[in-house]
């Protein structure tokens, strides 16, 4: 095989962190949550800000044990997420609003580069 076909690039993608928010029915079991929002985090920083502004969002419709609760993590508990997450942890944040269960989740993952189209082999599809 040709040397430089074999030649493989220094950094296959960048580390980052997956964001979601999911609401789980407790009248369905909380079983097969709906995903509603994600978001890519170049920083654990970043997936935390973005973690908080959604509790903000929804804390007035907790449950009031939740409501407490979000209020001391919103204050200092953070901290804690942001080191598991530089620690390559994942973190979630669960509370209840009535029924339904809503959790907002940060993980570490790589982020894999896209592949162009003027790169690589043309495709052998008939174009219309």
């Amino acid at each position: 095989m040709c040397r430089s076909l074999m030649h493989r690039p220094a950094s296959v993608g960048r580390p980052g962190w997956w964001c979601e928010f999911t609401a789980y029915s407790m009248a369905d079991g909380g079983i097969g949550g709906t995903g509603l929002r994600t978001k890519a985090a170049d920083t654990p920083e970043q997936a935390l800000v973005w973690m908080r502004l959604a509790v903000r969002v929804l804390l007035s419709a907790f449950d009031p044990e939740d409501t407490e609760r979000a209020f001391r993590w919103l204050d200092h508990g953070q901290w804690e997420a942001v080191m598991r997450l530089r620690a390559g942890e994942p973190y979630a944040f669960v509370a209840s609003a009535g029924d339904t269960r809503v959790e907002w989740a940060a993980r570490p993952v790589l982020f894999l580069p896209l592949a162009r189209a003027d790169h690589g082999p043309q495709c052998p599809c008939p174009r219309s």
